[in-house]
């Protein structure tokens, strides 16, 4: 491979880069002293360049509001410029004459990947900003793994896997199973309950105590001991049940404090009697926390916690039932986390601990005196406390699957948005496949995209997409919790308001279990995924590496809003 212009500025300036070959490996090193103090560098375009009409495509890897991956082959199209900002995997693929090639990114600082067509030219450029979050603090690195000509994005799939797994950088979950609150989670559906929440977004958004809005009530810890008795009535064998808003002022309401648990529900002597109630039926549980959200009102808030931007001014994203959510800097975020652990550890839980937002979104990049981080020391540090909480409560899961967090984490309630606010036009995309669970599908659970929560209530494509893509039952009593805002696991919700409204969810949970050992993915998330296919007719293939494949059928009115349990036309085949 020839690296002309491997990397250029805005001005057109060429960067000097290293090279080393390992076989069928290249390493690429630019210095960081070779970079500018600020504003854009892009890489590789001279490298990916094809033509309109050439055979091939690139694979770019989604973000978290996009329903998968996607493939852009070198067909005539408009002149067009698509950018994808925090990709979920650090990498893309790309295949056309003379280079099958995956490309990896090592993730220490922001960038995105651009797709440009003009004047009937394809480049596929890594930009990287200089200008609005870390100065250059390190090199840029890259690894290119040349693949025979006639591979396809299953083998890249295969070799991004075989890559980390060679290095140690994950783990399969028939390794991580072996620890009984994940062996469980493999076997049983995860039941998340909202139980309260302020008004969301917050009509007050600087809170105090004087001003702070009512929460309401949806779920008391007597209910989730109803909820409990009423899973084993129906003959749900096992099931997670995980308290969310059981904490003060309900869900995001004064986070990162914690304690003491929500009055209305039944205060700390409720929530110590509910955790042991649900363990004496034979259910695991666990808690719902926060980390990287602070609200002005929590007990524990100080402004030291907050990253602050590289102009100076506190990074202030979300706006909750708690007010504005200010972000909190990996290393405070760290110093946190060290303080609930004692606290959370003596209630006697039992299954995956769960730190909301921190493994779906790249750390914030600090610049506040004192403690400052870039993004490669956030990254380290928020990896840091997804071993410690794993370490401390024998399980851990998060909202997301950035790759960073997979070695880390052992469940991910969805490893996308998807469509959950809306759905997202890729302008270039040809193709969307499901390259992150073919890489990962065997490493971690996970539940595909947020829509498929709730999935037994959900459309034909959602259930079907649920199924084909391998997912944990997932399901959530009082998902829908915003105010004149996206709710991004959809409309149609679970609930306990009545009893008749516990029975019937119950029975879609149970319903979720049942399918799940019917067509074996309880026994399928130890396997990796060897192939999705996707044929034109609406025909969308899996093939597991012990030779099960699963055949889907989404068919031209895949789309319907239908959310009757009505039966999918899909197969089972075992070799």
């Amino acid at each position: 491979m020839l690296f002309d212009r491997l990397a250029v500025t805005e001005d057109c300036s060429v960067l000097k880069s290293e090279t080393k070959r390992e076989g069928n490996r290249t390493f690429i090193t630019i210095k960081k002293e070779e970079l500018p103090a600020s504003g854009k560098v892009r890489i590789f375009g001279e490298l990916t360049k094809a033509r309109t009409g050439d055979d091939g495509f690139y694979l770019l890897p989604r973000n978290i509001g996009m329903t998968g991956d996607f493939c852009v082959c070198f067909r005539l199209r408009e002149d067009v410029t698509y950018a994808v900002s925090k990709p979920v995997m650090s990498l893309f693929g790309i295949k056309k004459d003379g280079l099958c090639a995956l490309v990896r990114i090592d993730r220490n600082y922001k960038y995105a990947l651009r797709v440009t067509v003009r004047n009937g030219m394809y480049t596929l450029e890594a930009e990287y900003d200089f200008s609005d979050h870390d100065a250059p603090y390190d090199d840029l690195r890259f690894e290119i793994i040349e693949l025979p000509p006639d591979s396809g994005y299953a083998d890249m799939a295969r070799a991004e896997r075989e890559t980390r797994l060679a290095r140690g950088e994950i783990t399969p979950l028939s390794e991580k199973c072996k620890r009984p609150a994940v062996e469980y989670a493999r076997k049983y559906p995860l039941i998340r309950i909202r139980m309260g929440w302020k008004e969301s977004p917050s009509p007050v958004i600087h809170q105090t105590i004087e001003n702070e809005p009512p929460m309401r009530v949806a779920c008391d810890f007597a209910r989730v001991r109803d909820i409990a008795d009423e899973l084993r009535r129906q003959g749900v064998e096992g099931a997670e049940l995980q308290l969310v808003g059981w904490n003060k002022s309900g869900h995001d309401g004064r986070f990162p404090q914690l304690f003491p648990a929500e009055p209305l529900l039944g205060g700390n002597e409720g929530l110590k009697q509910t955790i042991e109630y649900v363990k004496s039926k034979g259910f695991r549980v666990s808690l719902h926390d926060n980390l990287i959200d602070e609200y002005e009102i929590a007990d524990v808030y100080t402004p030291d916690d907050i990253a602050v931007n590289r102009s100076g001014k506190y990074i202030q994203i979300g706006h909750y039932g708690g007010g504005y959510a200010y972000h909190v800097c990996p290393k405070k975020q760290e110093k946190n986390m060290r303080r609930n652990i004692p606290l959370l550890k003596e209630l006697g839980l039992n299954g995956l601990h769960f730190t909301d937002v921190i493994s779906i979104v790249e750390p914030d990049d600090c610049h506040a005196p004192g403690h400052e981080c870039t993004t490669g020391e956030g990254i380290r540090t928020v990896c840091q406390i997804m071993d410690a909480e794993r370490e401390a409560y024998g399980g851990f899961s998060s909202e997301g699957t950035m790759d960073f967090a997979v070695g880390h984490i052992d469940y991910g309630l969805y490893v996308s948005f998807g469509d959950g606010f809306g759905k997202k036009i890729i302008p270039v995309a040809d193709k969307i496949i499901p390259f992150f669970e073919l890489v990962y599908h065997g490493i971690i659970l996970y539940n595909p995209t947020s829509p498929t929560v709730n999935y037994t209530i959900k459309s034909p494509r959602d259930r079907l997409t649920f199924i084909l893509r391998g997912g944990r039952p997932t399901f959530y009593l009082y998902s829908k919790f915003r105010t004149g805002a996206a709710n991004w696991m959809g409309e149609d919700d679970l609930t306990a308001d009545s009893d008749e409204d516990l029975s019937r969810s119950v029975s879609m949970i149970k319903r979720g279990l049942d399918e799940y050992r019917s067509t074996g993915l309880d026994s399928l998330q130890t396997v990796f995924m060897r192939d999705y296919r996707i044929d034109g007719d609406g025909t969308e293939t899996a093939e597991y590496e012990n030779g099960t494949v699963i055949k889907g059928y989404f068919g031209t009115d895949s789309g319907s809003k239908e959310k009757s349990p009505a039966p999918m036309m899909y197969t089972v085949s075992r070799v």
